[in-house]
């Protein structure tokens, strides 16, 4: 889309953060993955047991799983990023923040497909 507001056709072979410079668009993934981040601190730091908070803690354990690679939790991202004692760091505000930007600016490895 934002090619076509520049009038850029495909074999100009213009990158992208050429264009988003003179669009001045944000990076609509970048945006969403730093405000979940920031979301999930001030979730996990909050001392009030909310409803959200109690479901992002719950890991339900019933039943077999399905054959093949196992599904990708909410969480498997910050994970990632933060290591094994992600709920601890958030406490740190400044660690967060640090944290935060290096989510944001992380590739995925799935494809959509398969998260």
């Amino acid at each position: 889309m934002e090619k076509s507001l520049l009038n850029i056709k495909q074999k100009d072979r213009i990158s992208l953060k050429c264009i988003r410079g003179r669009t001045k668009i944000a990076d609509i993934s970048y945006t969403i993955k730093k405000l979940k981040w920031r979301w999930v601190g001030n979730l996990l730091r909050n001392k009030t047991e909310k409803w959200a908070k109690l479901v992002s803690e719950w890991y339900p354990r019933e039943g077999k799983r399905k054959r093949g690679r196992p599904l990708r939790r909410w969480d498997d991202g910050l994970k990632a990023t933060a290591g094994s004692i992600w709920r601890r760091k958030c406490q740190d505000r400044e660690v967060w923040k640090n944290l935060g930007e290096a989510y944001a600016r992380a590739k995925q490895s799935l494809p959509m497909s398969e998260k």
